[in-house]
């Protein structure tokens, strides 16, 4: 990935997340309290619902250990969260929280509950999505009194990833195709990419004979999926009715990355396969 992905990327795991990981729980953080900026924190807390986690890049090395490939870059990123939590007069609960309604509710959370969050998001950037997180730190918590009883508490947690300046789109894997045993049907297997702030469903296509095509968008081949739209998880599996004889399968993930609905890219390359069809 490149900066502008990791951005948008922690954003998306920020936006996702949900206390204690719980599928049925409730978002750490509201949908408009994460953002990536770099203007006035001050602003942003007195406009947002806290939890607020504001995603700021800062500076940057090309190829830090060589210097001999200016795409690879060291790129530090730092997120400032901010929370409020009313009660006292010292800023405690700002710290530990209080007045907690679920386990499942960021209302009453204090700064140290919500980092732990941040940190198990963080923690699913790795290679397989296109980077490695480095040098984390935090800084100083500091509170500020709102008014006689409020406090608000912020704190800054920066780390560096290592990336590149050009996009990354990774691919569909462990994909098979086989003959459906007599029915003039081909089964088709694979594994979506990594889950992403962009992605969506894959592109598949067929053309007869031993050689696949390796253009998403060949007007002389078969549509057998379009691609795009939400993406559900898991292996997929995909029947495809060509009759007998040879054919060649192309799949790409297609991903959305404006959020408009529609497929902006295809992966960097396609996973093939050959079957021939009885």
């Amino acid at each position: 990935m490149n900066v502008w992905q990791v951005c948008k990327q922690i954003k998306y795991l920020l936006q996702q997340r949900k206390w204690e990981n719980d599928a049925t729980g409730s978002v750490v953080f509201n949908a408009n309290s994460v953002n990536v900026t770099v203007g006035p924190m001050e602003q942003a807390f007195a406009t947002m619902i806290t939890p607020v986690a504001l995603i700021r890049p800062g500076a940057a090395t090309s190829d830090p250990t060589h210097d001999e490939e200016p795409n690879l870059i060291m790129q530090s990123l730092g997120v400032m969260l901010s929370v409020v939590v009313p009660g006292d007069e010292i800023g405690e609960n700002t710290l530990l929280g209080a007045g907690r309604q679920s386990q499942t509710s960021s209302k009453g959370r204090g700064l140290l509950e919500v980092e732990e969050e941040l940190d198990a998001s963080i923690s699913l950037l790795n290679s397989v999505n296109g980077l490695d997180v480095y040098n984390r730190a935090k800084s100083d918590a500091v509170a500020e009194l709102v008014d006689e009883n409020r406090y608000s508490a912020y704190r800054e947690y920066t780390f560096e990833v290592l990336c590149t300046s050009e996009r990354f789109y990774p691919s569909v894997t462990r994909m098979t195709a086989v003959d459906a045993a007599g029915a003039g049907d081909a089964t088709i297997t694979y594994l979506h990419a990594p889950i992403r702030f962009d992605i969506t469903e894959a592109r598949i296509l067929r053309v007869s004979g031993a050689t696949p095509t390796t253009n998403p968008t060949d007007g002389s081949a078969t549509v057998v999926a379009a691609g795009g739209g939400a993406l559900t998880l898991g292996i997929k599996t995909v029947t495809d009715s060509p009759t007998a004889g040879q054919f060649s399968y192309s799949i790409w993930q297609a991903y959305d990355e404006t959020g408009n609905g529609t497929v902006d890219r295809y992966s960097d390359s396609a996973a093939t396969a050959t079957v021939t069809v009885t």
